[in-house]
């Protein structure tokens, strides 16, 4: 038998944002919910612990990495020193980072990332500390909580069965360039050029807003709450994941875990989670932002044509691809992407440097 691993007596803090709701807190929260189950850990919010005073040298995990590091600079040079260990939690939304996110990242101990393309990304630039992949997930129950009769929003379930429509569903809550919505208006127009019977819901950082030819309303304002969140996929006969960067994704793993099929380009952060059927044929994309002191990297954009092809292929056999995205959430998201594995990997992590 193998030796017992060793409790962790040491102070481990997780600072994150813990009073906004952006897409890292979203993560962070994950995280620690499920860490909580199987050790002590304490949640400090990213602009409290730049003044704090430390005496207990605790491992310090920070997610994410670069905002705070950027920002606290100043304060936080007098509170490194007096660590065990500095585990900095973020990603490579392009394939490049500037020299001066670089000399960020390799303060730190060790450094997380969600995809193999972040950790290259990383590598790449000239990140010389370790680098760990420890992707997103979704909870235990996700792929298998049954669908109710008449999910949310309920004007998109009507759609489907008064006018036997096919929805098609992206995300773009923020970065509208990385996340392709140029791309995503393309592909839909293509798509509906040959079928008249498809719409297209976006979720975006107000709401949801549906899309039917040129027309455009808003059909829900505000966030998405528990079940409202599994109902949109579960509505959904597609998804477009037509970003040009990010370092995960993580509304295309969701997708699948629902039994949405997805297609998306192929090189990107999610290729480590994507079925090789939905990837599509991709061209490398010019920089993801602008101006960005952080990522100044390009990253990859699907080839519209190619993804009109693949789309109108799904939607043409429709109950098969179906069947595949179901048969692939139950055989690979099941295995490897839930929040308690995640989370036992991230603890395995955090011993190595406690």
């Amino acid at each position: 038998m193998g030796a017992r691993p060793r409790a962790i007596t040491r102070p481990v803090y997780y600072v994150y944002p813990l009073w906004k709701r952006v897409s890292f807190s979203l993560i962070a929260r994950k995280h620690v919910q499920y860490l909580k189950q199987m050790m002590r850990i304490d949640e400090i919010d990213e602009l409290t612990f730049p003044y704090m005073e430390i005496h207990s040298h605790p491992l310090v995990l920070i997610h994410p990495y670069f905002y705070p590091m950027e920002a606290f600079s100043r304060q936080l040079a007098h509170r490194i020193p007096k660590l065990k260990a500095l585990i900095g939690l973020d990603v490579a939304d392009s394939d490049r980072l500037s020299q001066h996110a670089v000399d960020l990242a390799n303060k730190a101990a060790a450094i997380i990332v969600p995809s193999r393309f972040s950790k290259e990304a990383y590598v790449r630039s000239g990140v010389r500390t370790n680098v760990h992949v420890l992707p997103h997930g979704v909870d235990p129950d996700f792929v298998d909580r049954p669908k109710r009769d008449r999910p949310f929003p309920e004007i998109l379930c009507d759609l489907k069965r008064s006018r036997r429509l096919k929805v098609l569903l992206a995300y773009v809550v923020h970065s509208e360039y990385r996340k392709g919505e140029d791309i995503l208006m393309q592909v839909y127009r293509g798509v509906r050029k040959e079928r008249k019977d498809v719409v297209l819901a976006v979720k975006d950082g107000f709401g949801i807003r549906l899309i039917e030819g040129e027309r455009q309303r808003r059909i829900f304002d505000g966030w998405l709450r528990g079940q409202q969140h599994v109902d949109l996929y579960d509505n959904a006969d597609l998804f477009l994941l037509t970003s040009r960067g990010g370092g995960f994704e993580l509304p295309g793993l969701e997708a699948l875990a629902r039994g949405v099929p997805v297609i998306a380009a192929k090189g990107g952060s999610w290729d480590d989670y994507m079925p090789s059927w939905g990837l599509v044929p991709s061209r490398r994309s010019g920089p993801v932002f602008d101006g960005n002191s952080i990522h100044v990297g390009r990253g990859v954009e699907m080839i519209v044509e190619k993804a009109v092809d693949k789309a109108l292929e799904i939607l043409d056999a429709l109950d098969d691809y179906k069947a595949k995205a179901h048969e692939y959430a139950q055989n690979r998201i099941k295995s490897e992407f839930t929040w308690p594995r995640i989370a036992r990997n991230l603890k395995r992590i955090i011993e190595r440097y406690v």
